[in-house]
């Protein structure tokens, strides 16, 4: 089963609202068929803010592991350049995903795919059908890292992860 942003699904909880009692109702019936279930099931959740989890929800028995999706490193950023440009069938020897992959500290997968998109762009706009090196690295320039842009939150975040014990997915 997959939750996808687990921390909404149960937006209200202790609020004193009317929906509230729903969202807690729900929470409850969730918490007791997550350690109840009798069938094999693997439950799968995300959250972009772990913080407003209620603490219940995180114990062991209920969940096995938590990991936290840092940006990638630069194996991950070579492969996700490689997928990007294999799958809009612009990659080609002028394409050095090495140096790419070192260029791009700090930057996001989507923001790697943003690279690749507008690169091709560029590229069309000039008339041209190949990618190479110099393009992507024009572009990448022009582009501020999510990591960057969001720096005082990240660091909050890992600092959180770290102060809970949560582990790296990669």
């Amino acid at each position: 089963m997959w939750v996808d942003e687990v921390e909404k699904a149960f937006a209200g909880i202790g609020s004193g609202g009317a929906g509230s009692e729903v969202a807690t109702r729900m929470f409850g019936y969730f918490l007791t068929w997550m350690q109840e279930k009798t069938s094999q099931v693997f439950v799968i959740a995300t959250a972009n803010d772990i913080s407003a989890l209620p603490p219940e929800l995180l114990r062991k028995g209920r969940v096995d592991e938590n990991f936290y999706v840092d940006f990638p490193t630069e194996v991950e950023r070579k492969e996700i350049f490689n997928l990007h440009l294999s799958k809009r069938g612009k990659l080609n020897d002028s394409v050095n995903l090495e140096q790419l992959a070192k260029d791009t500290k700090d930057y996001s997968g989507a923001d790697i795919e943003a690279i690749v998109k507008d690169a091709i762009e560029s590229a069309f706009v000039d008339g041209k059908k190949q990618l190479d090196t110099a393009r992507l690295q024009k572009v990448i320039k022009t582009k501020q890292p999510l990591g960057e842009v969001m720096k005082d939150k990240v660091k909050e975040y890992k600092d959180k992860f770290e102060k809970m014990k949560i582990k790296k997915a990669s």
